[in-house]
């Protein structure tokens, strides 16, 4: 490096001039010192720039676009676990089909039994009652927590909204696409219900309570009430023990029933049946007798079982189909996730490698500098050492110092000292 560059008070003429001993002669010998300094100066300040970059390499969320992607991510995330949630509703609703199955089958058997006269019609009569009892408990059973946007609430297929009037089928809207489009899942009432309403001469209403029962030794009971309209705060307080109800006669063509209270008042009205389509066995007037019209009631009972069982395994067919669709979903939001991961990976992977670039030519750049610096400082030494060596020479001998001069300015003793 030309010596101006390390010390501006030192001059080659002075050293040139003032002898073998001078200050400035002593100076510009000790250079090299100053020269490995700035060496070292030069690798401290490109070693704190790759130190930053190589900082700058670990950081990975560096582009808004992947901020975005990540957040599409989450998103289908979330909707996939609503996915696998709804999921979870139909498989709970599956499970408590077959129980329900089961159910429908042990009545077909005691009515075998019945027929057969293995049971008595009041033990068939008891074992009927309780088992609408169980089978609303397993309708009960299929309720699953869901949660939507964070917000916690009860689905389930096969049960009714709680009115003992009207009986709805739940509509259920699960998660079907990245799009946020749903898919329809129709339930279907799988439970036990009626009411009757009088025919002629008022507007009397009576419920039910024998299928929500706690407990298999608890009598059902059937509650009068002064309107439809006003149940359930209408009540008239006259109740009647379902053991004790004279059944006189069913209509299956209009489903009226006329029975006689045990206070001898005759009762005619009809009967409307909800969910499962199954009556409490007084209103099969217990398995026994023939009506009116000609209809055997233990034949009406099992035409119910028959419908029943019939209404179970169309809504699980229907529930099978609705749980294929959900799940062959899944796999479109899995593959859409990953897809997204690839991309985000892919950014990541450019972005590094550009920072990577980065480090590598700080280092080449420090690498260039460096020998720069040695470059200059020999092209100096090389001048000023030969001019020193020839003033030497010529101070040793007549016509050294021409030759000496000759070869430092032909670069003969080139030498890269820094």
């Amino acid at each position: 490096m030309p010596l101006e560059a390390f010390n501006s008070s030192a001059s080659i003429i002075d050293v040139l001039t003032g002898g073998v001993n001078s200050v400035g002669r002593s100076l510009l010998l000790g250079q090299q010192g100053i020269q490995t300094n700035t060496v070292r100066s030069i690798e401290e300040s490109f070693a704190s720039r790759i130190d930053e970059a190589i900082s700058r390499l670990n950081q990975t969320d560096i582009s808004p676009k992947i901020s975005a992607l990540r957040r599409e991510q989450s998103i289908l995330a979330s909707r996939k676990a609503r996915v696998n949630e709804a999921i979870e509703v139909l498989n709970k609703t599956l499970i408590q089909t077959k129980f329900l199955q089961n159910a429908i089958k042990h009545l077909e058997d005691q009515i075998k039994s019945f027929e057969n006269s293995e049971i008595t019609a009041s033990a068939l009569a008891t074992d009927w009652d309780n088992t609408l009892r169980k089978i609303n408990i397993v309708v009960e059973g299929a309720t699953v927590t869901y949660k939507d946007g964070g917000v916690s609430s009860e689905k389930n297929l096969i049960k009714s909204d709680g009115s003992r009037t009207r009986f709805p089928n739940r509509l259920f809207l699960a998660p079907y696409n990245s799009r946020g489009e749903t898919l329809q899942i129709d339930g279907k009432y799988l439970g036990v219900d009626y009411f009757l309403t009088q025919i002629t001469g008022g507007t009397l209403f009576w419920n039910s309570d024998t299928a929500f029962l706690d407990t298999e030794a608890a009598t059902g009971t059937l509650t009068e009430f002064s309107s439809q309209a006003g149940f359930p705060g209408s009540p008239t307080g006259r109740t009647e023990d379902v053991t004790t109800i004279n059944f006189r006669n069913f209509n299956s063509s209009d489903l009226a029933v006329e029975f006689k209270t045990p206070s001898n008042s005759v009762v005619r009205s009809f009967v409307t049946k909800a969910g499962l389509g199954l009556l409490d066995a007084w209103l099969y007037n217990d398995f026994q007798g023939t009506n009116n019209d000609g209809s055997v009631n233990i034949t009406r009972a099992k035409d119910d079982l028959e419908q029943s069982l019939g209404k179970i395994l169309l809504a699980e067919a229907q529930f099978r189909l609705d749980l294929k669709t959900l799940q062959s979903r899944t796999t479109l939001f899995d593959s859409n996730i990953v897809g997204l991961e690839r991309e985000i990976d892919q950014i990541v992977s450019t972005s590094l490698s550009e920072k990577e670039a980065i480090v590598v030519s700080l280092k080449l750049a420090s690498q260039v500098a460096q020998f720069d610096l040695a470059l200059l400082a020999s092209r100096g030494d090389t001048i000023v050492f030969s001019l020193l060596l020839s003033q030497d020479n010529f101070n040793n001998g007549f016509g050294s110092s021409f030759k000496a001069i000759g070869d430092a300015l032909l670069g003969a003793t080139l030498s890269i000292r820094a």
